[in-house]
């Protein structure tokens, strides 16, 4: 069976559509990582600040330069990327469902 019927049919079994179980996994994946990164960045905060007796300058230089390494990971664009495919996706269902509405009243009318 190939990976995408399996995809499809995990999605049905969940009562959703393909886009529908891409998002909820691509959500699922930010929440864990999101959850990590204010674990490292609490730590990392009290560790500059309590222990290591760092100025608020040299705090501000190293978050510039974190920042600047977040910027570069190539998570982040995937991410954007597979958001934009899921969108597109589910705006092409959205416009199908319409068209499928707008003929059935079209039908029931005539």
């Amino acid at each position: 069976m190939s990976k995408n019927r399996r995809r499809k049919q995990k999605a049905n079994a969940l009562g959703l559509n393909d886009a529908e179980l891409q998002l909820c996994e691509l959500l699922a994946q930010i929440i864990e990582l999101l959850r990590w990164n204010q674990v490292l960045g609490y730590s990392n905060q009290y560790l500059l600040h309590e222990k290591l007796g760092v100025t608020a300058d040299e705090r501000h230089r190293v978050m510039r330069a974190a920042a600047s390494a977040v910027e570069q990971d190539g998570r982040l664009q995937e991410w954007g990327r597979r958001l934009l495919d899921i969108q597109t996706s589910l705006e092409r269902i959205e416009a199908r469902m319409r068209s499928a509405d707008g003929a059935s009243e079209a039908a029931s009318d005539g």
